[in-house]
């Protein structure tokens, strides 16, 4: 059986050690890189700039202290499929493999476009289910409380979305090839598109050069549209689905 460590995570203590330690560093990790984004693109956004700032952050103080609560709610979830996810993989049902020479090394970035595409199409499909099914549209409600999103708006969710959400990662590393590093840069990718998008700072550049990225890649105004219009823009990293099914505004 497969370890990190010479640890086993089917035995209950060891499972349950390692998940509070894997909140703390999910939540702690979270809130500091969340905190420097945001301090960062002020920093640079106010010095003659101020036209990407898509809104003023007024008195926020209890919204930020709501999404602080609730991301904690998620990072719980996220720190508890993280732990079956270690299971799973000691268990081999998993398709993780940790030595990058496995497969050959220009793989790990392909694979990584591949989860991202495959989770994108679900969350598309999700996120719009979300709006229209009487049930989960209470549940994801409670992430449109933030109209003004921030970046700690990035993990408010719901428990019961975080589940939703986080279900998804899991079933594509039981049948897609990933190594560690690339898994591992993945939900890196995962949390900073996560808090791009809500910190309400457009940081993509609008020149013609880029204008493919423009058109495919999923930032701030984009996203900060679905939140005043719920109708439109579901997507979570590319624009595909949000233009092939006609919601993108």
């Amino acid at each position: 059986m497969k370890t990190i460590a010479g640890l086993d995570f089917t035995d209950p203590v060891t499972f349950l050690v390692s998940l509070v330690l894997i909140f703390i560093i999910v939540y702690i990790r979270y809130i500091l890189l969340s905190g420097f984004y945001q301090w960062l693109v002020f920093k640079i956004f106010d010095r003659g700039n101020k036209e990407r700032i898509l809104f003023t952050p007024k008195n926020n103080g209890k919204q930020i202290q709501r999404e602080l609560i609730l991301s904690s709610y998620s990072a719980i979830i996220f720190s508890v499929m993280g732990m079956i996810l270690l299971v799973f993989w000691q268990l081999g049902f998993t398709q993780i493999y940790t030595d990058i020479y496995d497969f050959p090394l220009w793989y790990i970035p392909i694979s990584v476009i591949i989860y991202l595409l495959i989770h994108d199409f679900y969350y598309y499909w999700l996120h719009k289910w979300m709006h229209t099914s009487k049930i989960l549209k209470k549940f994801h409600m409670a992430h449109h409380q933030s109209v003004n999103t921030t970046v700690f708006t990035s993990f408010s969710f719901h428990p019961v979305e975080s589940f939703l959400q986080a279900i998804i990662v899991p079933a594509i590393l039981m049948v897609l090839p990933m190594s560690f590093v690339a898994v591992m840069i993945t939900l890196f990718l995962m949390t900073l598109s996560a808090i791009i998008n809500h910190a309400g700072v457009e940081i993509y550049p609008s020149i013609k050069k880029f204008k493919f990225f423009q058109k495919h890649i999923i930032g701030a105004t984009h996203h900060d549209q679905h939140h005043r219009n719920l109708k439109k823009n579901f997507g979570l990293y590319f624009t595909f689905w949000d233009r092939w099914m006609k919601t993108e505004k």
